[in-house]
């Protein structure tokens, strides 16, 4: 199953590792892929055209005419949530197979619109991280902002918070609506953790902080990292991918890191094995 490989989306279309380590293109299509999801029964995609099922024969259209560059995607199972250019939108799978897209973002300005990241804060309730800050979704209510404004890239549920890479730095939270600084100044890109050791990628190579202790760097510098994900079973296996291109693989940490070398495009969108970005 594809969900059992480890995945890898670019400016140019989306790679899987084979049973050899090695990878090979997933399909045809040279979309760029902004964001992978993993449910344990299917991959989604969020593409620059749309968002799509992806199996190992084919890729499945499952956006309408609606719903075109999208930059994140929530897999529930019989619920998606995609976070697009133009806003949140809830879809759903009828039994003839064809998706419904319900919006959420029309009242919203052009920036609030703009959606990079989304994580579920519980079932009611969702955070999306836009042009125009953080903002919080509820089923009922509605829309309500927060305290960070700042153009947000990236999201992470971390331990018993939640993370914001911005424009202006790493921020932090507990509940979602109050931020303050994390430790890091610069932008960022991507977000991931997993064992208390929480990773992210700069403008300027990757950074690492384990159980709370000050963020230090962890290699590739000079390259834009914008994906990371880390191995559930292997606690030093890490890959990263970013800007001027290429993915990397490091097996102790961070301390060495050596170049993949069927991907060397720009890297958008990593996902472990069970569906682990």
């Amino acid at each position: 199953m594809l969900s059992d490989s480890w995945l890898v989306g670019t400016s140019c279309g989306g790679y899987a590792a084979n049973d050899q380590g090695k990878f090979e293109r997933l399909g045809a299509y040279q979309f760029r892929v902004t964001a992978l999801a993993g449910s344990g029964t299917r991959v989604l995609a969020a593409t620059g055209s749309g968002l799509w099922e992806v199996r190992e024969d084919r890729w499945v259209q499952l956006h309408d005419e609606t719903l075109t560059e999208v930059m994140d995607v929530i897999d529930t199972g019989p619920t998606m949530i995609a976070a697009s250019a133009y806003g949140v939108a809830f879809g759903t799978i009828d039994p003839s197979g064809v998706p419904h897209w319900d919006w959420l973002s029309d009242a919203l300005n052009v920036n609030q619109r703009f959606t990079n990241a989304i994580v579920r804060l519980d079932d009611t309730r969702l955070l999306a991280g836009t042009e125009g800050g953080v903002l919080i979704h509820h089923a009922t209510t509605g829309w309500s902002t927060t305290s960070l404004t700042a153009p947000v890239r990236c999201l992470l549920r971390s331990g018993d918070g939640y993370l914001a890479g911005a424009d202006d730095g790493l921020w932090a939270s507990a509940e979602g609506q109050h931020w303050r600084r994390a430790g890091i100044t610069a932008t960022v890109y991507a977000l991931t953790a997993n064992e208390g050791v929480v990773v992210a990628g700069s403008e300027d190579g990757v950074l690492v902080s384990t159980a709370g202790s000050a963020w230090c760097a962890a290699g590739l510098p000079g390259l834009r990292v914008t994906a990371l994900a880390l191995s559930a079973t292997d606690a030093g296996l890490w890959y990263a991918g970013g800007v001027p291109g290429g993915l990397w693989r490091t097996t102790d940490h961070g301390q060495s890191w050596v170049a993949v070398p069927e991907i060397r495009i720009e890297v958008e969108s990593i996902l472990a094995p069970g569906g682990r970005p």
